[in-house]
């Protein structure tokens, strides 16, 4: 018994010393570790942080109807300059002077521009120049490099500090130039965030500073659907900024896509036609020969879909990936603007500078007095008051004398066209026929016939914008108006009542148009026909959308038809322009008159403000037009306007021609 006893007591005093020197190593090594090594632990947790890297979205496409692609994103890669606290002027210039050997078709006078680093080089030598954009942010220098690009800056990495080849995506639009204004274009959200683009306040969070965000057209108005939404990635890193791991992350989520209504077929057909077109014009034409700009919208009577969109001129959305130079933003700032909803500058090409803003005063915008078209309105009003009746007839004089006698209203070059029933004035486009009704209204309702035409206008589109899914909408003038406050209510509905008190867009005068057509149903025009999900569901369709309706006697409406198709038979105004078709087109051609003042001398008012003095330049015509086809069927409205293009029957019922043509020959007018 005691001998087993001494063996326990001896085991337990070996397991006693084992423990001891066990727990004698781990105080040892734990001391180590916080005496002689705790200093350095200390150093690297404090060092030791978290990186937030964010992952861009890719952008939605954008589709023709037909799902020709119109503009995508793709992935590319970028060179971009990340700015070092110790560079200075000769840092800038050696990368600028290594990069312009590696990069093709980029200079350093460019790439300097791009880094934004306080210089610009010019003529041999750097100058001070203000910064855009704060330092921290990375500067993109070039997009899509190809690959003897990227092995070059991979070869001279160590070398070029602050240079990084990444990848983004980047925006692409179609080389054909589809309806480029409408569709719009995109820049970095930096840009947006500076100029205090409305959409984009307090969208910080959301958005990467060179992230692309839209800017105008399709692009701006859509960009919530387009966006997407951005993922991220979690890393912990070293104080060298070193990964040590990644601690989480969120994929990106791609943007929709859309399908448009515009069909590229009938689009590039209509502005092909357009660019032969106007060369022709200037040199047959004397009263147009200055006419470089058309705006042509063609809207689907039934449903509102615009199925083309023209501004022309137009330009290459692309160049907008890196941002133009100055001398080509001189170049293409005249043909960005959509001038189918608002005011597009004339084209002053070649010219640049104070010479070209000079002579861009002497000529019309897109934004024209809208003249004869809009006198089916005129007729409407006459006999819906009561002022004409259906079967009215009364002997045209040529000269409409009104007031006290003194003030006339002529018929183009005097012209005296006859009997005048309310089908042959607008066939004939006589002024005197519409001025009687005009005088007879305010005479009848004294001020109020101002308001009762502004009333009628409206129910048109005309005078107020036409809900189209495009941002910055003109709803374009209501000279009428300021002339009734000036002149009173005679004299502004006498000018007015032959179309010389109302400028309109293009787009209002294609609603317009389908509103008489669709017998006073105004419908919303409507660009985009579907959004899709990057899985391919379809998300949301558009339905056509009523805005308004205008209920008159089946028989008035049947008038405005029967004098628009007599516009385009031997004695109207369109006859030459629509011959031949298969179809029958109601259409009501219009060539106003405009006054061009320019300025001529600055001078200081009684307030010290410096005002611009203006002058009497030269009086133009502008060719206007618009239609329907088929006339007993309608299934496309078109309006065309050519600033300084002459007479409308001349210049914008060609080409409203041309988009009835293309229309047919792609999609079909008739069923046969």
């Amino acid at each position: 018994m005691d001998r087993d006893r001494k063996k326990r007591v001896a085991r337990l005093q070996i397991i006693f010393v084992v423990v001891f020197l066990l727990f004698a190593a781990i105080i040892l090594r734990l001391a180590q570790l916080q005496i002689k090594q705790g200093k350095e632990y200390a150093v690297d947790l404090v060092t030791r942080s978290t990186k937030k890297d964010a992952v861009p979205a890719m952008r939605g496409n954008i589709y023709d109807r037909n799902r020709n692609l119109i503009a995508e994103s793709i992935p590319s890669f970028h060179v971009v300059f990340r700015e070092e606290e110790a560079m200075e002027k000769g840092d800038y210039l050696w990368i600028a002077n290594r990069l312009e050997a590696i990069l093709s078709h980029t200079d350093k006078a460019t790439i300097l521009k791009r880094m934004d680093v306080g210089y610009d080089y010019v003529n041999g030598s750097l100058i001070r120049v203000e910064r855009k954009l704060p330092k921290y942010l990375e500067k993109d220098l070039k997009s899509d490099l190809g690959p003897l690009e990227i092995a070059a800056l991979a070869e001279h990495r160590e070398e070029l500090k602050g240079i990084e080849v990444v990848t983004k995506p980047i925006r692409k639009y179609n080389a054909k130039q589809i309806a480029v204004q409408a569709v719009g274009y995109v820049r970095p959200f930096h840009i947006a965030e500076n100029l205090g683009m409305e959409g984009y306040k307090q969208e910080q969070d959301r958005y990467l500073p060179t992230q692309f965000v839209g800017f105008d057209g399709i692009e701006l108005f859509y960009e919530t659907e387009l966006r997407g939404e951005n993922g991220y990635r979690l890393y912990e890193v070293a104080a060298d900024q070193t990964i040590i791991r990644e601690l989480e992350g969120m994929a990106p989520v791609r943007g929709n896509d859309l399908i448009l209504t515009l069909d590229e077929r009938v689009q590039l057909e209509v502005r092909e036609y357009i660019r032969q077109f106007l060369p022709e014009l200037r040199a047959k034409i004397p009263e147009a020969a200055h006419a470089k700009g058309a705006y042509v919208v063609a809207m689907e009577i039934d449903t509102g879909k615009i199925v083309a969109m023209v501004s022309y001129p137009e330009y290459d959305p692309n160049i907008w990936m890196e941002g133009p130079d100055q001398q080509t933003y001189e170049q293409i700032q005249l043909s960005v603007t959509n001038g189918t909803i608002r005011e597009a500058p004339y084209d002053t090409r070649p010219l640049t500078g104070e010479e070209a803003v000079q002579e861009g005063h002497k000529h019309p915008r897109s934004i024209v007095p809208s003249g004869s078209v809009l006198k089916p309105i005129t007729i409407l009003l006459g006999l819906q008051e009561g002022i004409i009746t259906p079967h009215d007839r009364w002997n045209d004089p040529g000269v409409y004398r009104y007031g006290k006698g003194t003030d006339r209203v002529k018929n183009d070059n005097g012209q005296i066209h006859g009997i005048l029933t309310p089908e042959k004035s607008l066939q004939k486009s006589s002024n005197t026929y519409m001025a009687k009704i005009g005088e007879q209204l305010a005479r009848t309702k004294g001020r109020e016939s101002v308001s009762l035409l502004q009333k009628y206008y409206h129910a048109f589109g005309i005078g107020i914008k036409t809900e189209v899914d495009l941002p910055y909408e003109n709803k374009g003038k209501e000279d009428f108006m300021v002339m009734s406050e000036q002149y009173g209510p005679l004299a502004a509905m006498v000018q007015a009542s032959f179309g010389q008190q109302a400028r309109a867009t293009a787009m209002q005068l294609a609603q317009f148009a389908a509103t008489i057509a669709n017998k006073g149903v105004r419908l919303k025009p409507q660009m985009v026909e579907a959004i899709i999900s990057p899985d391919g569901k379809t998300l949301r369709s558009f339905a056509p959308s009523v805005i308004s309706t205008f209920p008159h006697p089946d028989e008035y409406w049947d008038i405005l038809t029967a004098g628009m198709v007599m516009v385009t038979k031997p004695g109207g105004t369109a006859v030459r322009a629509f011959e031949g078709l298969p179809y029958q087109v109601a259409a009501k051609t219009g060539t106003s008159e405009q006054d061009i003042y320019v300025p001529y001398k600055q001078v200081v008012d009684e307030t010290g403000k410096a005002k611009t003095k203006w002058k009497f330049h030269r009086r133009i015509t502008n060719g206007v037009s618009i239609a329907y086809a088929p006339a007993d069927k309608p299934k496309l409205a078109v309006a065309v306007i050519v600033p300084e293009g002459g007479y409308g029957g001349r210049s914008a019922a060609v080409i409203t021609r041309a988009v009835f043509e293309a229309y047919d020959k792609h999609i079909g007018l008739t069923p046969f």
